[in-house]
């Protein structure tokens, strides 16, 4: 229970009046609990969705979605997102970019790269089937909540010291197949078939993008977690838009 209490209370805003164990072993053993908190956050995003359909059109509704993630996360992977552009597109040296990584400011990559991710959210939403709507809203949190851990237990870490090290130091291939199973399990419960594909198509992003941030700073950083995390909430949503769409 403390690990998931840990877990609730680092990639959300839900409140935790406990008292916890906060050592290195509970941190990464908190991660296995990452893809299901990605599902219950999709439970939540739903009945967003049912309630404001029944008021509002499509584009508040997909708005207000938007807004919920927002709110229920306390924005925690945007913010690795944003300090991720300005560090990765500055142009600079190794250390010059995870020093702007670190900065609390933010600067005009940053911003790009927030308002680039709403749209696409926005526009996504807006093109999924309506009928497959529950389950693409359970499924996208969570694969995305996956590929953290993931990627955090796949990749070197980039710095020497930093909360996301902790993560990358004790995370053990059992932790990641936990929530692999429990990922995979999901996905063919909700799309048969199709959910392993969405899960290859999405592991293959991934790796990409996580080679490409790797051949910048030779590992990857919390705020790199972050940002994979909202671009694989965009690319899943992308590829579940398009595979749904096929008869097979």
């Amino acid at each position: 229970m403390n690990s998931f209490l840990l877990a609730v209370q680092f990639i959300t805003r839900i409140p935790i009046n406990k008292e916890l164990d906060y050592s290195d072993q509970a941190l990464a053993k908190s991660m296995v609990y990452y893809p299901l908190i990605g599902t219950l956050l999709g439970g939540i995003l739903y009945l967003i969705d049912y309630l404001a359909s029944l008021y509002f059109g499509q584009w508040v509704t997909n708005s207000l979605l938007i807004l919920a993630m927002v709110l229920l996360t306390g924005g925690i992977h945007l913010d690795g997102l944003m300090d991720s552009c300005d560090g990765l597109f500055s142009g600079r040296e190794k250390e010059k970019m995870l020093e702007i990584m670190r900065d609390s400011r933010v600067g005009a990559f940053g911003v790009i790269g927030l308002v680039t991710i709403f749209l696409l959210k926005f526009g996504l939403l807006a093109e999924v089937p309506s009928n497959h709507k529950l389950a693409i809203l359970l499924f996208f949190p969570t694969i995305s909540r996956w590929s953290i851990v993931y990627a955090a237990f796949r990749y070197p870490y980039a710095r020497k010291l930093g909360m996301g090290k902790v993560y990358a130091d004790n995370l053990k291939l059992s932790d990641l197949l936990v929530v692999s199973m429990w990922t995979l399990l999901l996905a063919v419960f909700l799309f048969r078939l199709k959910g392993i594909l969405i899960i290859v198509f999405t592991w293959l992003f991934i790796r990409i993008i996580s080679k490409l941030v790797i051949k910048k700073i030779d590992g990857l950083t919390g705020d790199n977690y972050g940002a994979i995390n909202e671009l694989v909430e965009v690319f899943s949503l992308l590829v579940m838009a398009f595979l749904l769409r096929l008869n097979f």
